[in-house]
């Protein structure tokens, strides 16, 4: 087997242990009965990333060898590069908002070495549900994954309690529960988030608000989320309020091709509709969306259009070959 071969295979192994990793992370922060849930979570969620961040590492050297930090020397251990130096390589900038997350995700993992955080303030959670997003959002465009294949989406949001003095650090009872120790780390930390948020002006790659406004159905105005008083004994039950797909999915196909076409001028609609059936892009509600009214458009979201700049940075042939397969498909079927 050749170097490239050999390449090729490590980069497939560490992309599917990444996603293990991401998979137990967030088993282990949304199951409410373990106290150690956000400590757990952060070294399982690092993990996930820093092998992520490797099989990107060798996709664009084309070699095992850029993730080390030393030579192969006989009777020497190679020794692998750290979360902190693949980041570096990946995302060189140190203003970068995904990097930041990371970076402050990382220093809550190292201090919990010694710390028990046995209530989660919500500030933890924002920054932690964001590490989520991201890591979804690149392994779907580096490596065309997507986990909505392999999980159920709400598994990907974050359980906490909406309780505020269970979760305000100003309260005297949370900062009993977590200790001395804990409580004066999380001040620290929370002043140098704080700073983070504001010279990040809030990137929604670096955190974001979980805010709730609840209503009855009899009067639901801008709720997020209704709760319907339930008649005749019924329980209440939660109606989620659907997102509008004028905003989540805004392009029509031919806005999609405008925005490809100024780095790739050469992109046609025959090309977006091979690559739509080829990868099943119809299928992919963060992609795709279409109205179920006879007649309704299809919509694209600026998501599917950084997937598909991604796609063609690595491989320049790539509509090419999905008009290949899907005529050599049609040829099949007929």
């Amino acid at each position: 087997m050749n170097d490239s071969a050999d390449a090729f295979d490590l980069k497939q192994s560490l992309v599917e242990k990444s996603i293990e990793a991401y998979a137990l992370s967030l088993e282990t922060i949304n199951r409410l009965t373990i106290h150690y849930r956000i400590e757990a979570f952060c070294i399982l969620i690092c993990n996930a990333w820093e092998l992520l961040l490797k099989a990107k590492i060798i996709e664009d050297a084309g070699s095992e060898d850029a993730i080390y930090s030393n030579r192969k020397t006989r009777n020497k251990t190679r020794l692998s590069l750290s979360l902190h130096d693949c980041l570096k390589k990946v995302k060189p900038k140190e203003n970068d908002p995904v990097r930041r997350n990371i970076e402050r995700i990382i220093e809550l993992r190292d201090e919990s070495t010694h710390l028990v955080i046995s209530r989660i303030p919500h500030e933890l959670m924002m920054l932690s549900q964001v590490c989520v997003i991201n890591y979804h959002k690149h392994l779907n465009d580096w490596f065309g994954e997507s986990l909505s294949d392999k999980f159920p989406v709400g598994m990907m949001s974050l359980v906490y309690d909406l309780i505020p003095e269970q979760s305000d650090l100003t309260d005297a009872r949370l900062r009993r529960s977590l200790g001395k120790d804990a409580a004066e780390f999380l001040d620290r930390y929370y002043s140098e988030l704080r700073d983070g948020l504001e010279s990040h002006q809030v990137s929604p790659e670096f955190s974001i608000g979980i805010d709730y406004r609840l209503g009855l159905t009899n009067k639901p105005g801008e709720a997020d989320i209704d709760i319907s008083t339930g008649s005749g004994g019924v329980p209440a039950r939660i109606l989620q309020i659907p997102k509008d797909p004028s905003i989540t999915h805004p392009l029509r196909q031919k806005d999609v091709i405008e925005k490809m076409r100024a780095t790739f001028p050469h992109i046609n609609q025959y090309d977006i509709q091979s690559v739509n059936e080829i990868h099943k892009i119809k299928s992919k509600s963060e992609y795709f969306y279409q109205g179920k009214v006879p007649g309704s458009p299809s919509q694209y979201s600026q998501a599917f259009v950084n997937w598909l700049k991604e796609q063609y940075k690595r491989d320049p042939k790539f509509s090419a070959k999905a008009r290949a397969r899907r005529k050599t498909s049609k040829k099949r079927d007929s």
